[in-house]
């Protein structure tokens, strides 16, 4: 292949790759997803981020309270939603305490595996549109 006449790497840091058919009807694709979880350190930013809305709300209805900690609720397994944490590091609140738990929330996050999903596409005529081909057997 040409990576490796030129002696070059295919693909991004992570491992994520595309590749095109000579005449480009087909489109492959090795996508690399991280599986993310958090440490300890995660408690302590919830510590943190619940003594800034003591404070915040003090006198307040507990609805507010409840928007919060809906982002540190678990699901059946007991599995923390990263996705809500995380979103909770895009809130620009200018508190000395707030920007610690979100530097905690960060420092937190670890990589517990990764997920190599393989996708096939096929061009749809002579467009820049590809459609999936569905490499599930059962589904076929």
């Amino acid at each position: 292949m040409s990576a490796e006449k030129y002696g070059t790497a295919k693909g991004g840091k992570k491992g994520n790759v595309t590749l095109y058919s000579y005449d480009g009807r087909f489109k492959i694709q090795r996508a690399m997803q991280d599986r993310i979880a958090f440490d300890e350190r995660l408690q302590a930013a919830k510590e943190l981020i619940d003594n800034c809305l003591a404070d915040w709300t003090e006198g307040a209805r507990p609805e507010i309270h409840a928007l919060i900690n809906q982002a540190f609720s678990t699901d059946k397994e007991g599995d923390i939603n990263t996705g809500r944490v995380l979103a909770l590091r895009r809130l620009d609140i200018d508190d000395e305490r707030w920007q610690q738990a979100m530097v905690a929330i960060g420092e937190a996050l670890q990589v517990i595996g990764s997920k190599s999903y393989i996708r096939v596409y096929e061009r749809v005529g002579n467009t820049d549109q590809y459609k999936p081909i569905s490499l599930d057997i059962a589904g076929v």
